[in-house]
């Protein structure tokens, strides 16, 4: 009967470590599986967030190109105040600027855009009054129309 104790025993105790062994494996697959869906969600956060920078630094230098577009056009036409509107589109159209006579009051319009990354453009459309002052019409960044490769 000594034989029959022990091997009890030995059953029992064989059985108490096996379920906490089970329970502790358990929790480490637990803890690995939360540590990977972690470090995913860490990457895909860090991904974002350099995106995020870059389009940014994207729109910032657009909008210094389009700032030092802009100073350059007003310099132009203060020194131009007593010309007419059609002089002025003339001469802005000859040293390549996008200018139009505005039909409504008579204003001239300079549009123009900028490359703000691979798919936005910031454009910028002035108005020219008769005496010479700018005032900004439009400055906004739109999405470039992406072609479809076939």
């Amino acid at each position: 009967m000594s034989m029959t104790k022990t091997s009890k025993r030995k059953r029992r105790s064989a059985l108490g470590i096996g379920v906490s062994t089970l329970v502790t494996i358990l929790v480490v697959m637990l803890l690995a599986t939360f540590s990977v869906l972690s470090l995913a969600s860490a990457r895909s956060d860090m991904h974002l967030s350099q995106m995020a920078a870059e389009s940014s630094h994207d729109y910032y230098e657009a909008d210094t190109w389009a700032t030092r577009w802009y100073a350059e056009l007003d310099a132009r036409c203060v020194s131009q105040e007593e010309l007419s509107a059609s002089s002025r589109v003339s001469i802005l159209k000859s040293v390549g600027y996008d200018a139009s006579l505005d039909d409504i009051d008579g204003s001239v319009i300079v549009n123009q855009s900028f490359p703000a990354g691979n798919t936005r453009t910031l454009q910028v459309s002035i108005a020219i009054e008769d005496n010479g002052t700018t005032s900004i019409l439009q400055w906004r960044v739109v999405a470039k129309l992406q072609t479809i490769a076939q």
